[in-house]
């Protein structure tokens, strides 16, 4: 028999490859042997099973090829008639599997029960039950073995798809954290930032503060200078008014001391004595004192309320000295004149006496 092969696959990713073995008869006095051709197959990968109801051998086996593919076959043969089914026996060599099926002798015995048959029938309904029963659970055990496959197929898919959603997760927690470190970096040098803004802002508001310090300071010190330098430009003109003015009253005294005459007052004269010279003199002192007086006050306060109250000025003080000191002078050449005007008075009214007391009549 030629060898042929069919590719059938199964929901479980598995492929079969049917495979049709070489098979031969050979009759021997003995036996009758089968030989099968099977290239490839070791004696686990067979399975030689003998069918009582159909009284035929069933042989059937599997192996791995490659790429999750597998090679199978299932023969059935006829048995002989005058097979002994219970000494049918098998051997794998160099490929080719050998079943021998040896043959029966059959020797009648005189005056012995016939109970051959009732015995073969008993041992082929053992047999046929064993075979059901190995085929129900070869069926059971595919079934498992399918649900097996199965169940580890889904599990596969489901290990899988855990293993993609955790690196789907990981990989957003990773991103996730990635951005939030970009974002907590790009915060801190932001906050690094304005902090810098805020320390350059403050030394700018500091300096520009010193400056204006400086400048106001400057400006303070030019001011105070310039009232300085004008404080002492007014006291300079101030004295020197003062001067002039006081060299005005000596000039003024120098040109009313000749006109008094050093004559005894008489009755009906128009010319004026001492005493009335002085009282003329100290009425003058007099007004240009209340005339100091009420210029001060027309200038806002007055000099003895300045006093009290400690509020003169340098230039002031140095006014009011001059004031007295011009007001001693002229007091002082009142009390000259007085005086010259005393010793003249006296020294005339005796020199007429003694004139008189002198000359007498003729």
């Amino acid at each position: 028999m030629a060898a042929r092969q069919q590719h059938r696959g199964t929901g479980s990713g598995i492929q079969y490859e049917d495979l049709v073995p070489k098979s031969e008869w050979k009759d021997q006095p003995e036996a009758t042997l089968l030989t099968i051709d099977l290239p490839g197959f070791e004696k686990e990968h067979i399975k030689v099973t003998y069918v009582h109801t159909s009284k035929m051998i069933r042989v059937t086996g599997e192996r791995p090829l490659d790429n999750r593919r597998w090679s199978r076959f299932n023969e059935v043969f006829s048995v002989p008639q005058n097979c002994l089914v219970d000494k049918i026996h098998g051997s794998l060599k160099n490929n080719v599997l050998t079943i021998t099926l040896p043959k029966e002798t059959i020797t009648k015995m005189t005056n012995l029960p016939d109970t051959s048959k009732t015995v073969a029938e008993k041992v082929e309904k053992l047999e046929e039950k064993r075979l059901l029963e190995e085929y129900k659970r070869k069926k059971e055990e595919e079934e498992a073995e399918k649900k097996k496959k199965k169940l580890l197929e889904e599990k596969e898919e489901l290990i899988r798809k855990l293993q993609e959603e955790a690196k789907a997760r990981e990989m957003a927690e990773a991103k996730k954290l990635q951005e939030e470190q970009a974002r907590a970096k790009e915060m801190a040098e932001a906050k690094k930032f304005l902090e810098e803004a805020e320390e350059m802002k403050k030394k700018l508001l500091e300096k520009k503060e010193e400056l204006i310090k400086k400048k106001l300071k400057q400006e303070e010190m030019v001011e105070a200078k310039k009232l300085q330098e004008e404080a002492k430009a007014k006291e300079k003109l101030e004295e020197e008014a003062t001067l002039e003015e006081k060299k005005k009253i000596q000039k003024q005294e120098e040109r009313k001391l000749p006109e008094v005459v050093y004559t005894k007052p008489g009755i009906g004269t128009g010319i004026k004595t001492g005493s009335e010279k002085v009282g003329e003199v100290v009425k003058t002192t007099k007004e240009k004192l209340g005339y100091v007086v009420e210029k001060e006050k027309r200038m806002g306060k007055g000099i003895i309320e300045k006093i009290r109250k400690n509020e003169m000025t340098s230039e002031e003080k140095k006014l009011m000295v001059n004031v007295g000191m011009a007001a001693l002078v002229i007091f002082a050449l009142g009390a000259y004149v007085s005086y010259t005007f005393c010793c003249s008075s006296s020294s005339s009214s005796s020199s007429p006496s003694s004139s008189s007391s002198s000359t007498k009549p003729e």
